[in-house]
């Protein structure tokens, strides 16, 4: 087994995704680090271009560009990379812990009876080897991973756990004809893109986030504007999403999306250790409760104990005030 390091890219709209470029960013570090090459593997479907900009971090990226990849699979995807892993034997896999990621990389990982630590949020590449941190128990508490020096390993790691560094000179592009191996018991019958022209909620940099507290689906209408004016996404609970007041694809949590933007403000939220699991990695935490013995006041950073019906107006003024000064 060799030395060098992978990263998985993942695509959206034949582009390589934020939380992709990170992972490429700290690849390369790695890479440096170990003294070995970096690769990256790109699959899908007319992504000729998306391996182009991924050359720009990687020594040697890998395009798998086939018409069955166009749509995500289990099955199709995971053929194809446990094909590429065996064949190229990288000592540490990097993907996103992303709705695909989380997917993905558990069912080949367990294909190569390879190690696998999901979630991540950062690496330590100081010392020996590298250690891996991981949140536990809805963030209460902080581990260090050390991986075993001769055993392969697969890290999923949260979006916006590394910044993007600046792309540098281009490394080859191979592309490679690995088979795809369907199961024939499944298949496709019709897929469905929504497409909502927001920030993608896993890279947001700033998220807004109502719970129960804000009453009904219509008072969401505040924390979108506030959203827009930031330049980032509004989040819900999990009991929001199950009242109807908003689509799953806006789920922070343990059943939905996790979440580490730079700034996080929940609204009328309790804090339920499911809602936490989520969204506990993110650099700055505001709460506001009109409920001083909140959970959630735990976990801020900032809190605000009074009606968000009375702070959030306020807050969506200033934004304005400092937009139009600016």
């Amino acid at each position: 087994m060799t030395r060098d390091v992978l990263v998985v890219v993942e695509c959206k709209d034949a582009k390589p995704r934020k939380a992709s470029l990170e992972l490429l960013s700290i690849g390369r570090e790695m890479a440096s680090r170990f003294s070995s090459t970096l690769f990256a593997v790109v699959l899908g479907s007319g992504l000729t271009d998306a391996a182009d900009t991924v050359a720009g971090y990687a020594g040697t990226t890998i395009l798998v560009d086939n018409p069955s990849l166009a749509e995500y699979g289990w099955d199709t995807y995971g053929s194809v990379l446990e094909s590429i892993l065996k064949k190229y034997e990288p000592m540490v896999v990097l993907g996103t812990s992303s709705v695909t990621g989380k997917d993905l990389f558990p069912r080949v990982a367990a294909r190569l009876s390879a190690a696998m630590v999901s979630d991540a949020v950062g690496v330590d590449l100081t010392g020996e080897g590298m250690k891996i941190k991981k949140p536990l128990y809805g963030g209460k508490v902080i581990s260090w991973l050390a991986p075993k020096a001769d055993s392969a390993v697969i890290v999923t790691f949260r979006p916006n756990s590394f910044a993007v560094a600046d792309a540098g000179e281009k490394g080859e592009i191979i592309e490679e004809t690995a088979a795809v191996a369907g199961n024939p018991a499944m298949k496709t019958l019709s897929a469905e893109k929504k497409t909502s022209g927001k920030v993608d909620l896993q890279e947001a940099d700033f998220i807004i986030c109502g719970g129960r507290g804000m009453k009904a689906a219509e008072n969401f209408a505040m924390l979108d504007e506030i959203a827009d004016l930031m330049g980032g996404r509004t989040g819900a609970s999990r009991t929001v999403i199950d009242s109807k007041w908003r689509e799953y694809d806006d789920q922070i949590g343990k059943s939905g999306k996790t979440v580490s933007p730079k700034l996080y403000i929940g609204c009328g939220l309790s804090g339920a250790l499911h809602h936490i699991m989520g969204m506990d990695t993110s650099r700055v935490i505001v709460a506001i409760n009109k409920d001083p013995n909140a959970p959630i006041f735990q976990y801020a950073d900032y809190g605000i104990v009074d009606d968000v019906f009375a702070v959030l107006p306020a807050l969506k003024d200033e934004l304005k005030k400092t937009r139009e000064e600016t």
